[in-house]
């Protein structure tokens, strides 16, 4: 608790400020957001829910700094690349503290963000290297001689931004860095459970003074303020991460603007597996279960839907139970942590839900888990099902949550081929 308490006292922003226009300003909303720490359920910090002011002026200047500030206008492909290499080194300056907010914020094992900040960095450096190098390309006359052709590269202009709120600093910067690096200005929006390291984030790039006001800024709050973004006529382009239903209300959204936009959307899936008779059970258990439970399932790409062969079945079952049991549940800044808990009550409500659902309606058996764990906060033990049904709502529904379906047995790879083509 002391190391928690540590990082909060020692922000370098006022996480009740929001970043608008080159300066840390009040939010014209009266409603807060409280933001909680997953392992224990605690508030940890209370930020601004922007309303539409807020959005409207965080907008605005993006677009003036877009159209009218040297961001696009005076700098360099070059100079463009200098400034997101400084963010690089000051992203990697201060990464203990980004990683403790991160773990605190997310309930994250440490582990598990500190690779993710490897990541981070390595994606400003990496977009940071396209920055001087946007070219077009010359197309040669085909039927007219007289014609040439040829193609240029331009920014795309004002780009907003919405996070989810499961991986909120990597996400940000396979987003913002080659937004950035192609001279859009961005107007970006955290999840609402996880602002925190992107207020750090925005310390931090203005900190190092090559971004001119407006190239970057920031709105918190949820469901309004997202719409609020995708609604905004001086938006040129949207980037949404999260759920397939909102994902959908997004492109509906964005078409329906009277200037219709690009929209470029990352969703959820229900993503299949299969175990052949020569895989080897030991190692294939452990991957399976990685694969299901990392960031306790909330993973787009999770693997929460298992085929095993009938001649395995019953081989393979209790190495799936072992694997599960096995992973180590602890507070997650202790580094021999490998799964966290949920993000929120919400969440954490769902996939006990699912659970039941599993259980009463599926009529699937299950193998282990299936009850919250530890006896705080938002952890719910590794859960896996098996026997389960193709067609059950436990293998068709994206659940979010450390929850894995063994399917029935299967004695034909064609027949799992012509199931998962349907599904």
């Amino acid at each position: 608790m002391s190391g928690n308490a540590s990082i909060l006292s020692r922000l370098p922003f006022d996480e009740k400020l929001i970043y608008i226009d080159g300066e840390w300003t009040m939010s014209q909303a009266s409603q807060t957001c409280r933001v909680e720490n997953p392992d224990t359920a605690e508030t940890i910090a209370t930020v601004p829910e922007c309303n539409a002011q807020d959005l409207d002026h965080a907008v605005k200047a993006a677009y003036t700094a877009f159209h009218d500030g040297p961001w696009v206008n005076e700098y360099s492909g070059a100079q463009r690349r200098d400034a997101l290499l400084a963010l690089a080194t000051a992203i990697e300056e201060s990464r203990q503290d980004i990683e403790e907010l991160e773990s605190l914020n997310t309930g994250k094992p440490i582990s598990d963000v500190r690779v993710e900040l490897d990541d981070t960095i390595d994606l400003f450096r990496f977009f940071a290297g396209y920055a001087d190098k946007v070219e077009g390309r010359h197309i040669a006359a085909q039927t007219n001689r007289n014609l040439e052709g040829y193609t240029v590269k331009v920014p795309v202009g004002v780009v907003g931004f919405i996070n989810a709120f499961n991986y909120p600093i990597c996400l940000l910067a396979w987003k913002v860095a080659p937004a950035l690096a192609a001279g859009c200005t961005v107007v970006f929006k955290p999840g609402p459970q996880t602002p925190l390291t992107t207020q750090y984030f925005a310390h931090l790039l203005h900190k190092t003074g090559k971004f001119p006001r407006g190239v970057f800024n920031v709105v918190l709050g949820g469901v309004g303020v997202g719409q609020a973004l995708v609604d905004h006529d001086l938006v040129d382009k949207i980037g949404f991460t999260g759920s397939v239903a909102t994902g959908k209300q997004v492109i509906r959204s964005t078409a329906s603007t009277r200037n219709v936009r690009c929209t470029s959307v990352e969703l959820g899936g229900k993503s299949p597996g299969v175990v052949m008779p020569d895989a080897d059970l030991d190692k294939t258990a452990k991957l399976v279960v990685s694969g299901c439970m990392a960031n306790a399932g909330m993973n787009c790409n999770a693997l929460t839907r298992l085929w095993v062969h009938r001649s395995i079945y019953d081989e393979f079952m209790p190495r799936i139970k072992a694997a599960a049991e096995a992973l180590v549940l602890r507070t997650p800044q202790d580094g021999a942590t490998e799964m966290g808990p949920l993000i929120d009550k919400r969440q954490y409500d769902r996939v006990l839900e699912y659970i039941r659902i599993g259980r009463e309606e599926d009529k699937a058996a299950l193998l282990t888990g299936g009850q919250p764990a530890l006896g705080r906060g938002y952890w719910i033990q590794p859960t896996v099902f098996f026997n389960v049904s193709p067609t059950a709502r436990i293998a068709t529904e994206e659940i979010f949550g450390p929850v894995l379906s063994v399917l029935e047995p299967f004695d034909s790879l064609d027949e799992v081929i012509e199931i998962e083509r349907k599904n």
